[in-house]
């Protein structure tokens, strides 16, 4: 067997037998158990097509699926002309068009600004009193008065905004 191959095998089946114990598995459990009449515990019988049509005799089962029908297309159609509004918009040789999308972004250039005044407030107020409470004199005071130790609390702010984003992809 080639290194290309076994390397291959190597990282292709232990994802395949975690997606299996995690994916597949319950969803072949639950598909099981739609053919029995078991509550979660204790003991269970064989019923069959039952279940099926004891939900497709139920007024309150279709009315959720026509809810749900309806608020997907709405929502779908809502969602793309409203998308389409905004990139034309955007777009546009309008009066107000850098005004829009100042306003667009806004919520893009906000999460920014309130994580720099959060750390603001750390390293400004927070973390002397912590530090003068404890006696630790170096953190005494403001770490980013300081021409030295500025540098720190940046690295330690960026670090604070990056981590959520990478636990977040991960």
């Amino acid at each position: 067997m080639k290194s290309r191959q076994r390397a291959f095998l190597l990282m292709t089946v232990p994802a395949l037998v975690l997606f299996f114990f995690f994916h597949t598995f319950p969803l072949l459990q639950g598909v099981f158990y739609s053919f029995t009449n078991w509550r979660g515990y204790g003991e269970w019988d064989f019923v069959g097509f039952s279940n099926y049509l004891n939900v497709f005799q139920d007024m309150r089962a279709w009315s959720a699926y026509g809810f749900t029908f309806q608020f997907a297309i709405v929502s779908t159609i809502l969602v793309n002309i409203f998308a389409l509004l905004i990139a034309l918009g955007l777009n546009a040789k309008i009066k107000f068009q850098k005004t829009l999308r100042a306003v667009y972004f806004l919520p893009n250039i906000l999460s920014i600004l309130i994580v720099g005044y959060i750390f603001q407030f750390i390293f400004t107020l927070f973390l002397p009193q912590i530090a003068e409470l404890f006696g630790i004199n170096v953190l005494a005071t403001n770490i980013l008065g300081s021409p030295d130790y500025a540098w720190i609390g940046v690295v330690i702010m960026l670090y604070g905004r990056q981590q959520p984003l990478m636990s977040f992809y991960t």
